[in-house]
């Protein structure tokens, strides 16, 4: 195996620029030398690789995509990144996000490539989330759905929507949630195959306009799918929207507590639905029990 660091060292005699004898006596272009160089720093990753040193394998990606973008050779500097990001993943999110956005960049602008460009920007999502950077993985995740949609690639770009939707609703970031749900309800309300995913878009849609504390909209909103959808009403995320309104209208928590739970029991609530049940517990049921006191 070969000595990764030899290797490096080469790499950056290649990339000096000769001159006079020297660049007579070697007989090769700068450009030329630029490519070896570009070659052993490729070799060298690979090597880091092999031995599980990713942080200096992606060091060395970078330094050959950096040559290749010197050299107008937009696609293989965009693929060297790309092999970095994949090194850097495990060990180094920053790096990692780093490296990608701008193999991002260049799908985009040098290439065209929107489906690969919307293929990382929902890898990028990913990576900011596990970083915890909320706010730019709801970015990632939106930009992932516009480049598919771009591609007309709806299903992926719905897929995209939808994580951009739960993570905003999750955030507290409800209108925008409604906005994408909605979008996504649009899209699928004429496809067969994907119709049965509807209820759930229905309730969260819902969920999150009474979350804005709008329950006047929440029920035309369900009224608007019963007259879109008439299989709706069959469905025990309608039946769990019907006991919300009315515990509402009650102000009763004791029973929006106990139809919540009996949901539950069949259909379990995931995170982002329980945080919106205790969001409109807390401030709608609860509210308009206060005002009947």
């Amino acid at each position: 195996m070969s000595d990764p660091r030899a290797l490096i060292l080469e790499a950056e005699k290649y990339t000096k620029r000769q001159t006079g004898f020297l660049l007579f006596f070697s007989g090769q272009s700068h450009s030329s030398r630029l490519e070896d160089a570009s070659d052993l720093y490729i070799q060298a990753a690979n090597q880091y690789r092999l031995k599980k040193e990713f942080d200096s394998a992606g060091q060395q990606f970078v330094k050959a995509a950096e040559i290749q973008e010197s050299l107008d050779s937009h696609n293989e500097a965009a693929n060297h990144l790309i092999e970095a990001y994949k090194c850097y993943k495990g060990v180094s999110p920053t790096d990692a996000i780093n490296a990608l956005k701008k193999a991002i960049h260049i799908f985009l602008t040098q290439n065209g490539q929107f489906r690969r460009a919307a293929n990382f920007t929902g890898d990028l999502a990913e990576l900011y989330e596990s970083v915890g950077d909320t706010d730019n993985a709801i970015q990632a995740y939106e930009q992932a759905g516009d480049y598919f949609t771009t591609d007309h690639a709806e299903a992926l770009a719905n897929k995209s929507f939808l994580k951009c939707a739960d993570l905003s609703a999750l955030s507290g970031n409800y209108k925008k949630a409604v906005e994408l749900y909605d979008t996504i309800i649009k899209q699928l309300k004429n496809s067969s195959l994907s119709r049965w995913n509807l209820k759930d878009y229905f309730l969260k849609l819902i969920l999150c306009t009474l979350g804005l504390g709008d329950v006047i909209e929440a029920q035309k909103r369900s009224q608007q799918y019963l007259d879109d959808d008439p299989s709706w009403e069959q469905t025990r995320e309608y039946g769990l929207i019907k006991d919300i309104f009315e515990a509402i209208d009650q102000g009763d928590i004791q029973s929006f507590s106990d139809k919540v739970f009996e949901y539950d029991q069949f259909s379990k609530l995931d995170k982002l639905k329980t945080q919106l049940l205790l969001k409109i517990k807390n401030s709608v049921v609860e509210k308009d029990e206060e005002d009947l006191l």
